[in-house]
């Protein structure tokens, strides 16, 4: 199966090819990460940096696991994009990485029916 927004290798070797666990974090990813980029968009509304810059932060690890190195540059760029120009200089970048989530989110919903 040719997964186009996840490398899920990561998540393999973490759990030493075992499929139960690693369908254990995605069904965890997906009931917790919608409240990290929720809280992103929302603190990006309320021009909010540090709510966005925690939930951004949150977001990194899970973005490494899924081996989606786009989300992971988004992330990274949106923390040192406010740092130096603030919560309006991150627009595009928030606006790309919803869209992505959506997808990535499609994707493991896919994956995880699929091993059952």
């Amino acid at each position: 199966m040719q997964l186009q927004h996840v490398d899920l290798s990561t998540l393999d070797r973490l759990f030493k090819g075992d499929r139960s666990r690693v369908d254990q974090w995605i069904r965890l990813y997906l009931s917790e990460a919608p409240a990290y980029v929720g809280e992103l968009a929302k603190s990006h509304a309320a021009n909010d940096a540090v709510g966005m810059a925690s939930a951004a932060h949150d977001l990194r690890p899970q973005a490494h696991y899924l081996g989606n190195s786009r989300m992971l540059e988004l992330l990274i760029d949106i923390d040192e994009r406010l740092r130096m120009d603030g919560v309006s200089a991150c627009g595009e970048q928030v606006s790309e990485l919803l869209e992505l989530c959506t997808a990535v989110d499609d994707e493991l919903k896919g994956v995880l029916d699929r091993s059952q």
